[in-house]
C-alpha cells in the first residue's frame, strides 16, 4: 500500500499590479496555498487552494498533517474523511474544506500519476478541449474603452460568450457597461453578470437587474450572501432573471439543500472549497439530478479536468480570467497556464493534473 511520507506547504503572496476593488473591499495580493504531498513509492502530488489572506498553509502544517502521514495516499476521499472528522466541530466550513480541497487535489494528482493517466482520463472523460467564457470589467476606469479592449482581446481569442462585473459603480453605469458587451457580440453569445454580492437589499437587487435584463442575462451571479437563498428566489421571481451561487459552499451536501430548495438556477461550484475532486462532482450530479447547469470559480486547470467528465456544464463553459488582465494571478507560480485554443480549452494529457509548476517562483513568492 502507498502511504503518505511527507506533506510540505507553501503560502505564495503574489501581489497585484494595482489595487482591486471588488465589491466594497480592495485587494492588494492574491494569496495561494500549494501542497506538495510525497508517497512512500515516490509518488509527488500537488495540490492549492485560493486561500485569500488566511492561514491555510498553517492548518494544512498543524492540523492535518500529523494525522494523515502513515495513513493511505490511496483513497483521497478516507482522508478528507479522516481530516473533517478529527475537526468535526469545524468540519463543512470554507476554511477547513479548503485546506482540505488542497489536500484531495495533491492526492488525486497522485492517483492520476500512480496510472499514467490525467484526471480527466480517470475519470472517464473523452472530450479533449473545453468551451470557456471570459470574465471582464473588473477595473470600471473613466469610460468604456478599456472594456472594450478586454472584449475584442477576448474575441481575437475565439472566445464568445463573457460574464461582467457590476455593482461597483451606479446601476446606470453598469447599464451603459451592458449595452457595450452587447453591441460587440452576437445576439446568441451568453451574458452573465457578477454582483459580488453587494446588492445588500431585495428592492436594490430588484432595481439593478430590471435595468440591466434587457440585454440578456443568463445569469446574475452572488446577488446576495449564500445564507440569503430567499432572497435570491425573490429576485428571479421579481425579475425573471436566473440567480446563481454555490462557490464558497463547503460540501456537497449544503449543494443538495440549496437545490431542493431551488434556490440557485446555476449552481457554481469550486472544487478548492467544496472539499476536492469527489465533492465537486457529486454537486456536480446533483445539479444534473435537478434538471440545471453548474459553472465552475476560475481555477481552470482543475476544473478543465473534472467538468470534462460532467455533462451538465453551464453553456458558455468554464469560467477563465485571462492571465493578461493581471486580476487572478495563479499564472505567476505556473511554467505555461492551460491552453486556450479558438475559445477552449485545451485538456492537459500529462499524469495527474498536468500542471506545470514553477518552483523558484512559488518559493521567491513564498519569503
Amino acid at each position: 500500500m502507498d502511504l503518505i511520507r511527507a506533506v510540505q506547504t507553501y503560502e505564495a503572496r503574489v501581489p497585484l499590479p494595482k489595487p482591486l476593488a471588488v465589491g466594497s473591499a480592495r485587494i492588494t495580493h492574491r494569496t495561494y496555498s500549494i501542497v506538495k504531498v510525497t508517497t512512500s513509492d515516490g509518488i509527488i502530488g500537488v495540490g492549492y487552494c485560493y486561500s485569500r489572506g488566511l492561514p491555510m498553509a498553517k492548518i494544512i502544517d498543524e492540523v492535518m498533517t500529523p494525522i494523515v502521514l502513515g495513513a493511505t495516499a490511496e483513497s483521497p476521499d478516507e482522508i478528507r474523511k479522516l481530516v473533517l472528522g478529527f475537526n468535526w466541530q469545524s468540519a463543512e466550513h470554507g476554511t477547513l474544506t479548503s485546506a482540505a480541497s488542497a489536500l484531495d487535489i495533491a492526492l488525486h494528482d497522485i492517483a492520476g500519476k500512480r496510472v499514467g493517466k490525467s484526471v480527466a482520463s480517470m475519470l472517464g472523460a473523452t472530450v479533449t478541449e473545453t468551451p470557456i467564457y471570459s470574465v471582464v470589467g473588473y477595473h470600471y476606469g473613466k469610460d468604456e474603452s478599456g472594456l472594450n479592449d478586454e472584449i475584442d482581446y477576448a474575441q481575437s481569442r475565439g472566445i464568445a460568450s463573457f460574464k461582467i462585473v457590476v455593482g461597483a459603480d451606479t446601476p446606470e453605469r453598469d447599464a451603459k457597461r451592458l449595452a457595450v458587451l452587447r453591441s460587440k457580440i452576437a445576439n446568441s453569445a451568453l451574458i452573465a453578470v457578477d454582483a459580488f454580492r453587494t446588492f445588500k437589499t431585495l428592492e436594490n437587487a430588484i432595481n439593478r437587474v430590471n435595468l440591466i435584463k434587457e440585454f440578456g442575462i443568463s445569469f446574475v451571479e452572488d446577488p446576495f450572501l449564500e445564507s440569503e437563498g430567499r432572497l435570491a428566489i425573490a429576485l428571479r421571481e421579481a425579475t425573471g432573471v436566473p440567480v446563481s451561487f454555490g462557490e464558497s459552499l463547503a460540501s456537497s451536501k449544503m449543494v443538495e439543500q440549496v437545490l431542493d430548495y431551488n434556490q440557485t438556477d446555476v449552481l457554481r461550484i469550486d472544487a478548492l472549497v467544496i472539499g476536492g475532486v469527489n465533492e465537486f462532482l457529486k454537486a456536480a450530479a446533483a445539479a444534473h439530478k435537478h434538471g440545471k447547469s453548474f459553472a465552475t470559480h476560475i481555477h481552470t486547470e482543475i476544473h478543465s479536468q473534472l467538468a470534462a467528465a460532467s455533462p451538465n456544464l453551464y453553456p458558455g463553459g468554464l469560467e477563465y480570467l485571462d492571465p493578461l488582465y493581471e486580476i487572478d494571478l495563479f499564472h505567476h507560480l505556473l511554467l505555461a497556464p492551460i491552453e486556450i485554443r479558438k475559445g477552449k480549452a485545451v485538456l492537459s494529457v500529462e499524469p495527474g493534473f498536468g500542471i506545470q509548476w514553477d518552483w523558484d517562483a512559488i518559493h521567491n513568492y513564498s519569503h
